[in-house]
């Protein structure tokens, strides 16, 4: 298990870089450093199942990607571009995708409490 936890302490890491990181590029941009570094982590000692949910998870993000780009000049913290969003025109849209960021999320904690 010591390989998911180094696993959680960077995702805890980058996900703290990838929300602020929005305050000065544009959020796709964020989100595209955050699965990159994400997915780069050596998950060779993790089990397979906490490996495959967790590049799930991050597929997630990419995908909300079609919400973020619409949005290119967006600027602030994660949490806040998020709340704009979900008042525009895409809030359905911005719902479906994140619902799917927080369910892929769900099952990566259910897996790592194996």
């Amino acid at each position: 298990m010591n390989c998911v936890k180094k696993i959680f302490e960077k995702d805890s890491i980058y996900g703290d870089i990838r929300n602020h990181a929005s305050e000065k590029a544009p959020l796709s941009e964020a989100i595209h450093d955050y699965t990159k570094n994400v997915k780069s982590l050596d998950y060779s000692d993790c089990p397979k199942e906490f490996e495959s949910a967790f590049h799930k998870h991050m597929d997630a993000w990419l995908d909300f990607r079609k919400v973020s780009d619409k949005y290119p000049l967006l600027r602030g913290e994660l949490h806040d571009i998020f709340a704009t969003i979900e008042k525009s025109e895409d809030s359905t849209e911005f719902k479906s995708r994140l619902n799917q960021i927080l369910e892929t999320w769900k099952i990566v904690e259910e897996i790592s409490n194996q």
